[in-house]
């Protein structure tokens, strides 16, 4: 989920609140530690599927 004050909340297209549902092809389980492994480990193009 975009949380309040973080780096994904300045983006303009994320909005607080939003949930992560894929990241470059990987469903999401709710883990951030997950989101955070996948999204670190992606290079140089970082595709999301958000949910609002």
């Amino acid at each position: 989920m975009i949380e309040d004050g973080g780096k994904a909340a300045v983006c303009e297209k994320l909005k607080v609140g939003d949930e992560l549902i894929n990241i470059n092809g990987s469903t999401l389980y709710g883990s951030r530690q997950e989101a955070l492994i996948l999204i670190k480990g992606s290079y140089r193009i970082l595709k999301l599927t958000v949910r609002r």
